[in-house]
């Protein structure tokens, strides 16, 4: 799964060790569906930190990954959900979308079917979700963080953040063997196709 190989480029090219586990398959509420897609999930550890920050906000930024020690990630994405491109405008799709994907059950399942990283402090690991995008409406969006909080969740990162992250760090001029990931990002780059989002503001009239 493509979202996969981005959210483990992101925490290596952020200084994460980064370790795949097994991952979980748990029943659907929906009759479509037996089971669900599997939800995989890496462990990280971030050697240049000491302990997680225990003043993180639930909604995590890029900017927030030097304050985690070690994680536990799950991924949630376009290729093992029923996420749309259509959700991505819509509020109201993005709840019912994690109305259908996402429960505690599902959640609980995911995490505690995988190893924490040994480092001695393993129960401190944080459990975070990346997750395709999260409603734009204030109302909407804390509505839905209160969910996440109760299922025992203490981060969700969307895949905006990763790609434009990723975008930021990849070089056109270096090689990035063994992460196919990366390399497409630095051709997108190397031909122009796409500019920091820093420089966005910049627009020709």
């Amino acid at each position: 799964m493509i979202e996969q190989e981005l959210v483990e480029a992101y925490f290596e090219s952020n200084g994460f060790l980064v370790r795949k586990g097994s991952s979980s398959v748990v029943p659907t509420k929906s009759g479509l569906k037996k089971r669900a897609e599997i939800l995989p999930v890496i462990t990280v550890m971030n050697p240049r930190v000491f302990q997680n920050d225990s003043f993180l906000n639930l909604r995590l930024f890029s900017a927030d990954l030097k304050k985690i020690r070690s994680a536990q990630v799950a991924t949630l994405g376009w290729g093992n959900s029923s996420f749309s491109v259509a959700s991505l405008s819509s509020d109201v799709q993005v709840q019912k979308f994690f109305k259908t994907e996402v429960d505690r059950a599902r959640i609980e399942e995911c995490f505690s079917s995988n190893p924490e990283w040994q480092t001695g402090e393993s129960a401190e690991s944080l459990k975070i979700l990346v997750v395709p995008a999260l409603p734009q409406g204030i109302d909407r969006l804390q509505k839905l963080m209160d969910h996440f909080k109760s299922y025992g969740l203490d981060g969700v990162l969307t895949l905006g953040s990763i790609l434009e992250n990723l975008l930021r760090l990849s070089k056109p001029s270096l090689q990035y063997d063994g992460h196919h990931v990366l390399q497409t990002l630095r051709l997108v780059k190397a031909y122009g196709l796409s500019k920091d989002p820093q420089l966005e503001i910049f627009q020709e009239e």
